[in-house]
């Protein structure tokens, strides 16, 4: 059975329950000398014979009677008996009306069939017809009305599940009035949403681990493989004097800690996905720390090819962070910026300036640049630009990926940003805290 229905049924059922009683309480309250007289008058009865005897009670006292009427066994029977009710017995009939307090006593002596008193039988109530049918009227009118309301907002509930189950998750639901399903709609399309997301991360999340699988995979064969030539080479006698068996040994060396390279970041990676790698979290002031990493990697880098200009205008600026592992996010940049950068004059500019409650650090590269629709990729692990993959001894593939989880460990945030004809320009915003040093970490 439908809601529709059940409504309707329902709504009839009262209206006609309501109606009865109704009936009934103006039976009750109508004047019972005047229904008792009318309809002995309507029978016509009392001046047909001697043999009619007539009384009225109230209670179980008599308040009225003509022709002698007596109490017998017939009267007995039917003083029981509520509403109307005719009994006969031998040649006595006796006609009996009740309402409300009071009772009518009809007692016929009758020797034939002429003189029987006949049933009554009321005329049809063609008035509580036509009620009832307007009634029923009103409530197929007043269940559109109620329908009208209830069912499109169900209808529209029910297309958006639909477009849902159907894999329409940028389906919304649009309902615009104020009142019960507006929070019902609202609701759905913030289940949507929410649904949507966590699908999208989930193919994310996938595309991710066949990228890190597919990196893992070629960053561990390749250097296996060439280890693999040189070995069998040694074994064939390939390097037939000891200088180049030193070269072969120095060689299988170089790929097997690219291999220990890997392997060591990829640990790091996966601890740090899954929240499990501590960090020794420190108040320290970040001018001062990135001073003293500008003092010990300076000259390292300008050795190796890459200027580094650093820019530090944050003076008792104080963060939260690991000393060890914000030095490492450092490096992993700085090298990222080493080794994709302008090869004839590989240039890095460093600055750090506060900027309202955040700390930004941005390490800006003079190289290639990275193309637009590839930059969200930047920190994913195992990503590299075109090319890169070819040369694996070059990087893991992890080092800005690492750098990233290290980056929300802290509570900030880093992002890639390449404009035209500017190179790389990497940022690190990290929350600004109050306090002062809580150590000495900055070597």
């Amino acid at each position: 059975m439908t809601i529709k229905l059940r409504l309707f049924l329902s709504n009839a059922l009262i209206i006609i329950i309501l109606l009865i009683a109704f009936q009934f309480e103006e039976l009750i309250e109508k004047d019972d000398l005047e229904l008792i007289i009318s309809d002995i008058e309507q029978r016509e009865i009392l001046d047909k014979s001697e043999a009619i005897a007539f009384a009225i009670y109230k209670d179980e006292n008599i308040l009225y009677d003509i022709g002698g009427f007596q109490e017998n066994a017939l009267f007995d029977i039917a003083s029981d008996q509520e509403s109307r009710h005719y009994f006969t017995m031998d040649n006595t009939a006796l006609y009996s009306i009740s309402s409300g307090d009071y009772r009518l006593y009809l007692s016929y002596e009758y020797g034939g069939e002429e003189n029987k008193i006949k049933g009554y039988n009321p005329p049809f109530p063609w008035d509580i017809v036509i009620m009832v049918l307007i009634l029923f009227v009103a409530i197929w009118l007043l269940n559109r009305l109620v329908f009208k309301s209830i069912v499109i907002p169900l209808d529209i509930l029910v297309d958006g599940v639909r477009e849902i189950r159907d894999g329409n998750l940028n389906y919304r639901l649009r309902y615009k009035r104020k009142d019960e399903f507006l929070n019902v709609c609202e609701d759905f399309n913030e289940m949507a949403g929410q649904l949507q997301r966590l699908i999208e991360a989930k193919k994310r999340d996938d595309a991710n681990r066949r990228e890190l699988i597919a990196g893992i995979s070629h960053d561990l064969r390749t250097p296996l493989t060439s280890i693999k030539a040189y070995v069998e080479g040694l074994e064939k006698g390939v390097a037939s004097n000891p200088e180049m068996k030193k070269e072969y040994l120095r060689t299988i060396t170089k790929k097997t800690d690219d291999l220990n390279h890997v392997v060591n970041q990829l640990f790091l990676f996966s601890k740090l996905d899954a929240g499990d790698f501590p960090l020794s979290i420190e108040t320290l002031d970040i001018g001062r720390l990135l001073k003293v990493y500008e003092q010990n990697v300076t000259t390292e880098y300008n050795e190796r090819g890459l200027e580094t200009t650093f820019l530090n205008f944050a003076e008792n600026v104080f963060v939260k962070v690991d000393s060890v592992q914000i030095r490492n996010v450092f490096t992993n940049i700085i090298e990222n910026s080493l080794k994709y950068g302008n090869q004839e004059n590989n240039s890095l500019k460093i600055e750090c300036i506060p900027r309202g409650e955040e700390v930004k650090i941005t390490f800006q590269d003079n190289g290639p640049g990275v193309p637009e629709d590839k930059l969200e990729n930047l920190f994913d692990a195992f990503y590299r630009t075109d090319g890169a993959r070819r040369n694996p001894g070059q990087g893991s593939g992890l080092g800005l990926a690492i750098s990233n989880k290290i980056i929300e460990r802290f509570g900030g945030t880093i992002s890639a940003k390449s404009p035209s004809n500017s190179g790389l320009i990497i940022t690190i915003a990290l929350p600004i805290v109050g306090g002062k040093n809580e150590t000495d970490s900055y070597n």
